[in-house]
């Protein structure tokens, strides 16, 4: 199966009524853990990192590690950029590769998100990237108890204005839509509610497909209502990175001076990780659809 697009592949997902996962993959095991779940679910995936992920030469490393799961995989795969800052980067990501960029300028001002989400696309077209922009402002989760973070609602969250998603759209050029419903990045210490109602007024106006960030953490009743009402994307991080840390702090108990082998500490991370990478394939519905 040949590695994808993003546009490609959320359109799909918009008239299936179902949702791709994005993985936060930021090793070699949780990019290969990504495209042998989606193979054995029979679902398309996109795997993804963020600027952090591809400064220096990390982008040749984690290119290669991505194109070698991705290019011979039995389902479509989009090897992804994920919140990017800059053209610069995302022209860097999709000169290596990238079949997909995101570009994040949601903290500007209206006319400047869409003047750099144009610049963007304009570039990416030319290549056959497909690209996601965010229009309104995904926050993050602030600091809670015990090493948590807690505001649900998210520091610095500014809801999607249904009234300019049509507008902002037509100006940028972009494939695809984060909007801010409820949902922050980070790990909730009390359950997100996000704003059905909003989103069911934003999908009614959008021209394109609607993606959902701060995915982790969130009830499964208010994921499946948010594809229903037209979220064709769900990025998962945090839950990810819980699962494998937790795993690891676990196994390393059990051998207090740390003589372990590292596969041993690694490989039930590793599976803890495709635990949470199944059960979120399943409840997007985006099984059997690859």
């Amino acid at each position: 199966m040949a590695v994808v697009s993003l546009r490609e592949m959320l359109e799909d997902a918009r008239r299936g009524g179902y949702a791709v996962p994005l993985f936060d993959t930021q090793n070699m095991a949780m990019i290969r853990s990504a495209v042998q779940v989606a193979e054995e679910e029979n679902s398309p995936v996109i795997i993804a990192g963020v600027e952090f992920d591809y400064e220096g030469d990390r982008l040749d490393y984690w290119m290669a590690l991505a194109n070698r799961a991705a290019i011979g995989a039995k389902v479509p795969v989009c090897i992804m950029l994920d919140h990017a800052a800059s053209l610069e980067l995302c022209v860097r990501c999709a000169d290596a590769g990238f079949t997909g960029v995101m570009i994040d300028a949601s903290a500007l001002p209206f006319e400047e998100n869409a003047e750099l989400t144009r610049r963007v696309c304009e570039q990416m077209r030319r290549r056959g990237v497909g690209v996601e922009a965010e229009l309104g402002h995904v926050g993050v989760a602030s600091a809670g108890g015990e090493g948590e973070l807690g505001d649900h609602a998210g520091a610095g969250m500014v809801y999607t204005e249904p009234g300019r998603v049509a507008e902002f759209v037509g100006r940028s050029g972009c494939d695809a839509l984060a909007v801010s419903i409820g949902t922050a990045h980070g790990v909730y210490a009390t359950a997100p509610e996000l704003q059905i109602g909003l989103l069911d007024e934003i999908n009614r106006v959008s021209p394109v497909p609607l993606v959902l960030h701060g995915g982790s953490g969130t009830p499964e009743d208010q994921i499946r209502a948010a594809i229903r009402h037209g979220i064709a994307k769900i990025n998962i991080c945090s839950e990810i990175m819980d699962a494998w840390h937790r795993t690891v702090v676990a196994e390393l108990g059990k051998s207090p001076n740390y003589s372990v082998h590292n596969s041993a500490v690694c490989r039930p991370a590793d599976e803890a990780v495709r635990e949470v990478m199944r059960n979120k394939i399943r409840l997007f519905g985006s099984g059997r659809r690859g």
